[in-house]
């Protein structure tokens, strides 16, 4: 399953980074961020992909977790991204969620895995694309 996994994202990676190139030119640059409250102040949140669906922008981001000590009180975390993008409604994809509550103002979809999205995906454009 891993490695099905790592080739899912490795041939997405490739599919994206090509039209990168192609959307800088035609759309201006614009700021997209996702907030999270978090448990604790040991997680972090990260941008993954952009991808322009029908007339939204789906972004996926994944959610971690810091090795060691954190302080145990509800915080924010947070991540943004200036990319060429269309002026459209932004909806949140977010991966590696472990808690069951969510904040009062959360407006985010929380997913097991980014490959239950593929097929919708797909019929989008991608617009960024996180290098590792």
């Amino acid at each position: 399953m891993k490695k099905v996994w790592l080739v899912m994202m490795l041939l997405s990676a490739m599919a994206c980074m090509g039209m990168q190139e192609n959307s800088a030119s035609r759309f201006s640059v614009q700021k997209i961020s996702v907030t999270v409250d978090v448990p604790d102040s040991g997680w972090r949140v990260r941008i993954l992909e952009v991808h322009r669906v029908k007339e939204e922008l789906w972004v996926f981001s994944d959610m971690y977790r810091l090795e060691g000590k954190s302080s145990q009180v509800i915080s924010k975390a947070e991540d943004q991204v200036e990319i060429p993008a269309p002026p459209l409604p932004i909806v949140h994809f977010i991966t590696g969620k472990t808690w069951g509550w969510t904040g009062k103002k959360d407006s985010n979809r929380y997913i097991r895995s980014r490959l239950e999205m593929d097929d919708k995906i797909s019929q989008g454009e991608c617009l960024y694309h996180k290098g590792k």
